[in-house]
């Protein structure tokens, strides 16, 4: 009980303060990376109306063919839009918290699954494998948040999650073949 819903709620909470000091305090320096525009107003408006419904567009798009996406890469501009067409106010706030608040409760669970069976997580080729596997449901798990913190749609979202689990999957099938644990060293 402790170590399955205790600790994973103590984890989220913590990450919540966590996140609150990270993302909304002054001076929002994880927003200093962002690129801003004249009119924001306008541009949102003019974005709108550019594109037919809530999703994500790649633009050069990979579903125009090679040919056409090489021709527009080369010439510029590359650009990723997660586009929301529904409102969003601070009353839809409380969804989102509670969601997120869910979200890294399941992320705390997982890596207390993780840290549970460390130990024998080295065995064998498949117990490494397993553990890869394991800490790749757990990125992809953490990439979910960006369906709810920042709005990308859920299709981009999960594509996103499975292939950051697959690579741990490949990652894994190739090191645990050469990454073996030592046997401790005979007591004196």
């Amino acid at each position: 009980m402790k170590k399955f819903v205790l600790a994973p709620l103590l984890a989220a909470l913590a990450t919540f303060v966590f996140g609150f000091i990270y993302w909304g305090l002054p001076p929002h320096l994880a927003y200093k990376s962002l690129g801003s525009v004249d009119d924001v107003s306008a541009t949102a408006l003019a974005i709108g109306k550019m594109f037919p419904a809530t999703g994500t567009y790649l633009l050069p798009s990979p579903l125009d063919g090679d040919d056409r996406m090489n021709e527009l890469a080369a010439r510029g501009p590359m650009v990723e839009v997660h586009l929301v067409k529904e409102p969003f106010t601070n009353a839809d706030m409380g969804k989102c918290m509670a969601l997120g608040f869910l979200h890294m409760f399941v992320v705390s669970l997982l890596v207390a699954i993780v840290l549970c069976g460390l130990c024998q997580s080295f065995k064998c080729w498949t117990c490494r494998v397993k553990f890869c596997a394991m800490f790749g449901l757990l990125v992809a798990t953490c990439d979910l948040g960006n369906a709810i913190w920042w709005h990308h749609s859920v299709g981009w979202t999960l594509a996103q999650s499975v292939y950051d689990f697959l690579i741990f999957v490949v990652i894994g099938l190739v090191l645990a073949k050469f990454v073996t644990p030592k046997a401790p060293a005979p007591a004196m």
